[in-house]
């Protein structure tokens, strides 16, 4: 009996320590799966990011442009780029004249950042560096308006000389439903587009999450008639819970918003 139990002792002992190096060796935290509802009658492609994320890309007219918001913390080349949690410190996201990137509520669920992506001042997205997978970039505002103005498809009267704003292609880029966006939401996705409204952040508060979706461009707004403006604001592009509508809209560099990627070719 004794024997026995001596033995059981030590089986027990060696499932513990196996147990305990199960643990030691777990793999780093999963990939998110993002919950976004795609264009089920739309062929997508995908794209990887240097941190290994893939997206869902969509072709629309002669553009390919990412099927989903960007979360990647790195430059094509390698470099970090600098994360700024509001634990940070008060003002220093807004202070920052470098690239820095954030998430939403200062979120690390892998499915909420695979689904939203990050957010990401200007200085980031006109970075030489590239905030992009190889082959691809942050889209200029004259790409945006080619895709606004195939979209449009001469319906609404769009003239991309003017404010940019549009009054039909919002909805025809936005993720249908309100599993992500406030109702109404009205859209329908028509594009493949899936636009998701990631909000914004501005200083030391997060905006508009569920509510709007705000997309950078890498071109800076000129405005000669105001004072050192130069080098601090970039053309963005807007979609909203309540409308179908688009606005292009220049905006500070010191903000935190959204990017989807666009192809080279």
């Amino acid at each position: 009996m004794k024997k026995y139990q001596t033995n059981i002792s030590i089986l027990f002992l060696v499932l513990i320590f196996s147990m305990l190096g199960c643990c030691k060796d777990d793999p780093a935290p999963r990939k998110g799966k993002s919950t976004a509802v795609f264009n089920p009658d739309k062929e997508y492609g995908t794209v990887t990011d240097i941190d290994g994320n893939e997206y869902k890309t969509i072709a629309i007219g002669t553009q390919t442009w990412m099927a989903e918001n960007l979360q990647v913390t790195r430059y094509s080349n390698g470099d970090s780029i600098i994360f700024l949690p509001l634990s940070a410190g008060k003002g220093v996201f807004h202070l920052q004249t470098q690239g820095v990137y954030c998430a939403y509520d200062d979120t690390a669920d892998p499915d909420s950042l695979a689904t939203y992506g990050l957010l990401y001042n200007g200085h980031t997205v006109v970075d030489q560096r590239n905030l992009c997978p190889d082959g691809w970039h942050v889209p200029s505002d004259e790409e945006w308006i080619t895709l606004v103005t195939y979209l449009d498809n001469g319906e609404n009267a769009f003239d991309p000389n003017g404010t940019g704003t549009n009054g039909v292609v919002g909805g025809r880029l936005k993720e249908v439903g309100t599993l992500h966006w406030n109702a109404p939401n009205p859209a329908d996705n028509s594009s493949g587009f899936t636009a998701l409204p990631g909000g914004i952040r501005y200083g030391d508060t997060y905006y508009y999450k569920s509510q709007q979706a705000l997309f950078w461009s890498f071109t800076e707004y000129v405005n000669d008639t105001i004072p050192n403006i130069q080098g601090k604001v970039l053309w963005m592009h807007s979609i909203s819970d309540l409308f179908t509508s688009i606005i292009r809209q220049p905006f500070p560099k010191v903000a935190g918003q959204s990017v989807r990627c666009i192809s080279d070719n």
